[in-house]
């Protein structure tokens, strides 16, 4: 799964998880992972430098405004639909960077996308197309030229950020956001 472009609704790229459509970008991502004694657990998903690759500016403002029908009730009930539970959402802009986070619970592993767990490991595969910025797990080579980020079974926080070696010429959508806010461009939809 290419974790930069991701399908028309709102669901988690896990190393990613991510709500955005299929002509947004996500430059980085940051997955932080709380895991309580019951296998549940609570997580904050950072989508760091949203962009689209939009070639006019109508085509810029329908992006934006499928991204903005994504985080709405709709979105989250997708989202929502194997058990996970948003807690909180919100977008903020630093410099000309636009960012979303999210914040969920899980009640189980499996409802973290990408999460692989065996009886001694947690772990992430990292395509060759991305690059590991930050972990607190142990990273190690895996088939081809892909990662893993790895955790002992009994970890209690896992977190990792990664982001795209390469990115197509692409907008950020921070103008955006700071013009529209969560409304939806007039003439966009």
């Amino acid at each position: 799964m290419n974790l930069s472009r991701i399908a028309c609704s709102l669901v988690l790229a896990g190393a990613c998880a991510a709500f955005l459509p299929a002509c947004l970008l996500i430059r980085a991502t940051e997955h932080r992972i709380k895991l309580n004694d019951k296998g549940g657990g609570e997580a904050l998903l950072r989508l760091i430098d949203l962009r689209s690759d939009a070639v006019n500016d109508s085509i810029l403002a329908r992006d934006y405004a499928i991204m903005m029908a994504s985080v709405r009730k709709e979105g989250v009930e997708r989202f929502e639909l194997g058990g996970r539970k948003v807690t909180s959402k919100r977008f903020y802009v630093s410099g000309d960077t636009l960012t979303a986070e999210l914040a969920y619970t899980f009640p189980n592993l499996d409802q973290i996308e990408g999460l692989k767990a065996s009886q001694t490991e947690l772990y992430f595969v990292i395509p060759g197309t991305r690059e590991i910025v930050k972990t607190n797990g142990k990273i190690e080579s895996w088939a081809h030229d892909e990662h893993r980020i790895v955790w002992p079974r009994d970890a209690k926080r896992l977190m990792y950020q990664v982001r795209e070696k390469l990115l197509p010429k692409t907008v950020s959508l921070a103008p955006l956001y700071l013009k529209y806010g969560y409304a939806i461009p007039e003439g966009a939809q």
